[in-house]
């Protein structure tokens, strides 16, 4: 059980009125309003008999890469504390027979020591971008806590060369109702690329430019990989990894879901298992909502055996 209201959630709703209600709380209690509704949450599945279809709950979605807690413009995890820690004990103490944690979605494995404790699973998402983020500088754009570059032109020149015949004008292409953007805190410029480029040829870059991207790709994870289990045995906790591998794909794309991709998930996965990991998600690229969930249902069976086989 998780929350996204201080990620994306409130861009999908029929007016701005969560997104603003959603704006007004402090940002220093955020996290433990989002906490007492998780709390209430639970509180209705247990009237009903259902609290023990929960796995564990985490306070949110990414806390390191939403508007939950004010950043400090300094660490990545250090200010996370104070607010992640009421919210944690908030919901260990209305639900103590619930596992809870919050997720983290960006690994920084020098300062992993600085997470807030109370968490009862070491959660995180692994994105290595690597080759993809070299592709997403050349068209400028940023991914995460990585901002966009500097560009004199926008769409960059390498964008530009891999659109749709009918892509529109950028300045043609924006919600209807502009505060959807900033309820959902992508910027305009992903959107347009995600939407408009071209699948074959965002793939053909990658697959052209992913030999000089491999070596390191791999030992970034692993070292995620060993990071995470080393802080998680540190703590006595589980480690578990809930989003990966690659990064941020358009729907249609298939460098992530064929044979690199592949290769790569499956490479995360028996490094987590050996690491002692006790949840691996394959990739986020497989989820019920994308083409993979219905193109490679074997291979998902297969390598899922691997995690869940004692």
């Amino acid at each position: 059980m998780s929350s996204w209201e201080y990620q994306q959630s409130p861009s999908f709703a029929d007016t701005d009125a969560w997104h603003r209600a959603l704006a007004e709380v402090p940002g220093p209690d955020r996290a433990e309003a989002v906490a007492e509704s998780l709390a209430g949450l639970l509180d209705f599945l247990t009237e009903r008999g259902l609290a023990e279809q929960v796995a564990y709950v985490e306070v949110h979605n990414e806390v390191d890469n939403c508007s939950l807690v004010p950043r400090d413009g300094v660490t990545h995890y250090a200010y996370l504390r104070g607010p992640l820690d009421r919210a944690v004990k908030l919901l260990r103490a209305r639900h103590p027979g619930v596992t809870v944690t919050y997720s983290l979605g960006e690994p920084w494995p020098s300062e992993i020591d600085d997470l807030p404790e109370g968490a009862q699973v070491a959660h995180f998402h692994f994105y290595v971008y690597g080759v993809l983020g070299a592709l997403y500088e050349a068209v400028g754009l940023g991914h995460g806590t990585e901002a966009a570059p500097g560009t004199t032109t926008w769409p960059t020149p390498e964008l530009a060369a891999m659109l749709r015949p009918d892509a529109p004008a950028f300045a043609d292409h924006q919600p209807d109702e502009l505060w959807r953007l900033a309820a959902t805190g992508i910027p305009r410029e992903l959107f347009y690329a995600h939407d408009w480029v071209d699948p074959d040829r965002w793939d053909l870059w990658l697959y052209e430019n992913y030999a000089a991207h491999r070596q390191a790709m791999r030992e970034t994870l692993a070292s995620w990989v060993d990071s995470v289990a080393a802080f998680a045995a540190r703590r006595g906790i589980p480690a578990v990894l809930g989003e990966g591998v690659v990064g941020y794909t358009p729907l249609l794309t298939r460098f992530e879901e064929d044979a690199v991709g592949k290769d790569i998930a499956e490479f995360v996965v028996d490094r987590c298992l050996a690491a002692g990991f006790q949840g691996v998600v394959l990739t986020s690229n497989a989820a019920p909502h994308h083409p993979m969930w219905h193109t490679d249902r074997d291979w998902m069976r297969r390598v899922n055996a691997r995690v869940t086989t004692p």
